[in-house]
């Protein structure tokens, strides 16, 4: 009976997110090619745990200011409560289940497959990237480009929906803009530089 039920899930899953997973493949067979099938899974790896703790750290490194990593490491911390609370709680399953598409990520360093929605790669992704604009403005459209690359290398993968990805997008700008309002670090941290 277990694995009747869990075949009719799988099934269900499936037929809700049928147009994403249309697009994907329409997409897949417009974009992919072999140059980045090589390239995407590396790329993809900036927005994991990984280079955020790298960045935090360096953060800490450069500015010598404590306030300026708590704010870091306390919003990493609720982005994490959120993204992986959502994760766990609504299980999606992954895209590649489905599309038979999983080749790709074995050309990377590999990641943790939890489910699919929201991307936490996209969510820690658009965090840095709010939190870094909000500090150098003079780069927040270089910042923002990265992200939505590191976004965009989730659909190539297969690894996660397009869905997926927007939720990320806003939970980790929406999450990051609404902290910094109420607690900034900023001002008795190094000296913000002037927009453009």
């Amino acid at each position: 009976m277990p694995n009747v039920r869990n075949g009719f899930r799988a099934r269900e899953n499936q037929n809700q997110m049928s147009w994403e997973l249309t697009f994907m493949r329409w997409a897949d067979a417009w974009w992919s090619s072999s140059f980045l099938d090589r390239l995407t899974p590396w790329f993809t790896y900036l927005g994991s745990h990984f280079i955020v703790i790298l960045i935090i750290l360096l953060c800490w490194i450069v500015t010598h200011q404590r306030r300026v990593l708590r704010a870091f490491i306390s919003l990493y911390a609720i982005e994490l409560l959120v993204v992986y609370g959502l994760k766990y709680c609504i299980r999606r399953p992954r895209p590649f289940l489905f599309l038979e598409m999983a080749s790709k990520l074995s050309k990377g360093p590999g990641e943790i497959l939890d489910p699919s929605f929201p991307s936490s790669h996209v969510a820690f992704s658009f965090m840095m990237a709010t939190f870094l604009a909000r500090w150098f403005p003079r780069y927040r459209i270089i910042f923002f480009i990265l992200a939505a690359l590191i976004a965009w290398s989730r659909v190539y993968l297969c690894v996660h929906y397009p869905t997926d990805v927007v939720a990320g997008a806003l939970l980790g700008y929406g999450i990051t803009k609404i902290f910094l309002h109420y607690y900034s670090p900023f001002p008795a941290g190094p000296k913000q530089e002037k927009g453009g």
